[in-house]
């Protein structure tokens, strides 16, 4: 018979645990499979907690293996993923969750906010217009797919400041301010790879305001990176150095 116990799960939304049936769909009269997917949901949940993502993935993955179709336990593991860094896994595992219960509001605003997270804006959307289509009430859904509009119109314009910059630095190709400019937009966007980069190009062509560097505003980021106080000592001439 099916065994109904209360639970511990955890959501990218609520990070405390909350009470849930776990039906595990055991075979009638067959209730020690049951229970030991139930323990090892809870145990995973337990570990998670404790801030242990990677021992309770595999308590999860067991969990699922003795009960496939639990959404509790895939949604727990699907939160387990996103704990652990495991960002491809835990979009997949949103996504089963979905497929087991595709009114999963959680599972769904958790899997838009991670698509959100790494560019994928059409796709946070769709799923957040998805669920408000499933619940026109939803308010937390409405906000968030608000936020991914936003997000996506910020995400745009970001690229397109990049793109001038870069394309005005390259149409001149001898020009310091130019290559400066560029490393500038990309600090304030926190490409920090590219900052450093098109600034080591504006001093290659003769950018010599070095102390300017130091307090520009738009090297804010920039400066919090340890290469960027290696990349000044490397990069001051010998006389400046030994003043």
């Amino acid at each position: 018979m099916r065994t109904p116990l209360a639970i511990l799960t955890i959501c990218a939304l609520a990070l405390f645990a909350l009470a849930f049936a776990l039906l595990v769909g055991a075979a009638r009269g067959e209730d020690r499979p049951a229970d030991e997917a139930v323990e090892r949901n809870n145990r995973g949940a337990a570990l998670l907690k404790e801030g242990k993502p990677e021992q309770a993935i595999a308590e999860f993955q067991q969990a699922l293996e003795i009960a496939p179709s639990s959404v509790v336990a895939q949604a727990n593991l699907a939160y387990a993923y996103e704990r652990h860094g495991q960002t491809q896994a835990a979009i997949d595992a949103y996504r089963k969750v979905l497929t087991l219960d595709p009114d999963h509001a959680l599972a769904r605003n958790n899997l838009a906010t991670l698509l959100s997270r790494n560019g994928l804006y059409d796709e946070a959307i769709a799923e957040l217009e998805e669920a408000v289509r499933r619940d026109p009430g939803n308010a937390a859904a409405k906000s968030s797919l608000d936020t991914a509009r936003r997000n996506k119109a910020l995400a745009a314009e970001k690229q397109r400041r990049i793109a001038a910059a870069v394309k005005g630095a390259e149409a001149r190709p001898t020009d310091p301010q130019a290559a400066y400019n560029a490393a500038r937009v990309y600090s304030l966007h926190g490409d920090l790879d590219n900052a450093i980069a098109w600034l080591a190009r504006a001093l290659d062509r003769g950018f010599a305001q070095l102390e300017y560097l130091s307090v520009d505003p738009s090297l804010a980021n920039l400066r919090n990176d340890p290469r960027f106080t290696k990349f000044l000592e490397e990069r001051r001439p010998v006389s400046a150095t030994q003043r």
